[in-house]
C-alpha cells in the first residue's frame, strides 16, 4: 500500500453531476464531473485544479511574464506590438500600453503622434483602458474613435 496522495477529485469523492459542491479542509470546491476541472472559491478567486492531480498548495503555478517593447507597447506572442485591431486615433494605430489601471489587469489604450511621443486616450477624465477602446472601435464604421466627443487626449489640453 502507497502512501502517495490522491487525486482531488477522488480525494473530495466527485463522481457525476449529482453532487456539485464539496468541502475539504475548510475550503469550498465544485466540480462538473470526476473528468472535469474543480473550481475552488476563495474570497477573492475562482482557482481550477487539476481533476487527476493531488491538491497541492504551492501558490501559483506559473509565472505570468509580460514582454514590452522599448516604446512602451505590450508584445503579442510572436513579438509584434499589440494594438487595438482596425481603431486609430486622429489617423494613428492605437495600441496596448504597457501600462495597467492600478490594481487590476487592463491595460490602457494609447496612440504615438507623428514624432513617436506616447500619449493616453481619456473618457470622462480616466484613462481609457483597452477593453473600452474596443467598444469605442465597434460603434464605428471605420474605427477612427476621434469623432467621440468624450474621448481625449493629453495633447487636447496642451496649447
Amino acid at each position: 500500500m502507497t502512501d502517495e496522495p490522491k487525486p482531488l477529485a477522488e480525494e473530495l469523492g466527485v463522481k457525476d453531476l449529482r453532487e456539485l459542491i464539496f468541502g475539504k479542509k475548510g475550503r469550498l470546491f465544485s466540480a462538473a464531473g470526476k473528468l472535469s476541472p474543480i473550481a475552488e472559491f476563495t474570497e477573492q478567486h475562482v482557482v481550477l485544479h487539476p481533476p487527476d492531480k493531488p491538491l497541492k498548495d504551492e501558490g501559483p503555478a506559473e509565472d505570468i511574464v509580460l514582454h514590452v517593447s522599448e516604446r512602451g507597447v505590450l508584445l503579442d506572442d510572436l513579438g509584434a506590438e499589440k494594438t487595438i485591431a482596425g481603431a486609430k486615433f486622429r489617423g494613428q494605430k492605437v495600441y496596448w500600453l504597457a501600462e495597467q489601471q492600478p490594481g487590476t489587469t487592463r491595460h490602457y489604450a494609447g496612440w504615438f503622434d507623428q514624432s513617436g511621443k506616447p500619449h493616453l486616450l481619456y473618457t470622462k477624465g480616466e484613462p481609457l483602458t483597452t477593453d473600452m477602446a474596443y467598444r469605442y472601435r465597434n460603434r464605428t464604421h471605420d474605427g477612427e474613435l476621434s469623432i467621440f466627443e468624450d474621448l481625449t487626449t493629453d495633447t487636447d489640453t496642451q496649447p
